[in-house]
């Protein structure tokens, strides 16, 4: 068994994880960086980039203590996590260009990745978040209350931007480097702002607890199919008929489990990877919307636009220099 499988068996504190430089010892075949930033008693950022050319299974005890919004800048592979609610174990996909919410006092789970991430989190006591005054959802107080919270899905633009500039920020900058490192002030305003788009976007959504085991199973197969084809998604009475879920019934599991419509889910990954074509390929934009199943490249530009802010020819021709967090900077 390889060495980051046999690290990987022991259940590992979240506080080890976060301390600042951890991950080299994962062993041979992986890249792992964590940046901590403790901005007050009760509140840091953490950036955590690593690369897995394995497989990779670690079992973690959350002794944090703290809430985590965490927001996925990269994910080049596959990466998810589960954690047990008091009756069975839930498995959650991460996403690219998402974040979520968690919290549980000393509450065990598994991390599971392979492949490249980039990911921000602001950690805070719950203490911490009373004091910003922020107003706080019925839902997400129900489910920060019962020790086993993880509301996944949240993204919008701002969010975006936000948690690029605040991983850009975390970057070890060489000291030759023109770029001037950003004060704990702007660090601690971010934070704040990252936070309060968190619960800007959770709208009116409704606890994912209430989601059956089976209607979760049916709705993570029906977004499997929904995501097999990015340039045609198939209709809504398909995607239900083979879920074996009413249209009404799967329309609001959507909105319950992934935070958006059917639609919205189809759009945000059709868009994802536009972003990720256009910055690590050299194919054209129209060709990429055609690919995309769009056959105006002024309505793929639009609805590029309308996701990331962004023109996507600005960013073919800009390249990372233009990405998210430095255009928003």
């Amino acid at each position: 068994m390889s060495a980051v499988h046999e690290r990987a068996r022991e259940s590992m504190p979240v506080s080890r994880i976060i301390a600042d430089g951890y991950g080299s010892e994962l062993g041979p075949g992986t890249q792992c960086r964590v940046t901590r930033v403790t901005l007050q008693d009760g509140l840091d950022i953490v950036r955590w980039q690593s690369t897995f050319e394995q497989p990779m299974d670690m079992p973690l005890h959350d002794d944090s203590e703290r809430i985590h919004f965490s927001f996925t800048n990269l994910l080049k592979g596959k990466a998810t996590c589960s954690f047990n609610d008091g009756r069975r174990q839930r498995c959650y996909t991460i996403d690219e260009g998402s974040g979520n919410i968690s919290f549980g006092r000393c509450r065990h789970g598994l991390y599971h990745q392979h492949g490249e991430i980039d990911n921000i989190t602001v950690m805070i006591r719950p203490e911490v978040l009373v004091q910003w005054e922020l107003e706080i959802d019925p839902t997400l107080r129900k489910a920060l209350a019962c020790d086993h919270c993880f509301l996944d899905g949240h993204r919008s633009v701002e969010m975006t931007a936000t948690a690029h500039m605040l991983g850009n920020a975390m970057d070890r900058v060489p000291s030759t480097s023109v770029v001037q490192p950003r004060s704990s002030l702007w660090l601690y305003g971010q934070s704040v702002t990252l936070v309060s788009l968190f619960l800007e976007a959770r709208r009116e959504v409704e606890c994912t607890c209430s989601v059956s085991r089976a209607d979760r199973q049916r709705l993570v197969r029906a977004r499997e199919r929904l995501l097999e084809d990015l340039g045609k998604a198939p209709s809504l009475s398909e995607l239900a008929r083979e879920a074996g879920m009413s249209q009404p019934k799967l329309t609001r599991g959507f909105r319950q489990l992934f935070l958006n419509s059917v639609y919205g889910v189809f759009q945000h990954a059709r868009m994802t990877q536009a972003r990720c074509r256009l910055l690590t390929g050299d194919e054209s934009v129209m060709r990429i919307a055609s690919d995309l199943g769009y056959a105006n490249a002024s309505h793929f530009a639009t609805a590029f636009r309308k996701q990331f802010g962004i023109n996507p020819s600005i960013l073919k021709n800009g390249g990372r220099s233009k990405s998210f967090g430095a255009s928003a900077s």
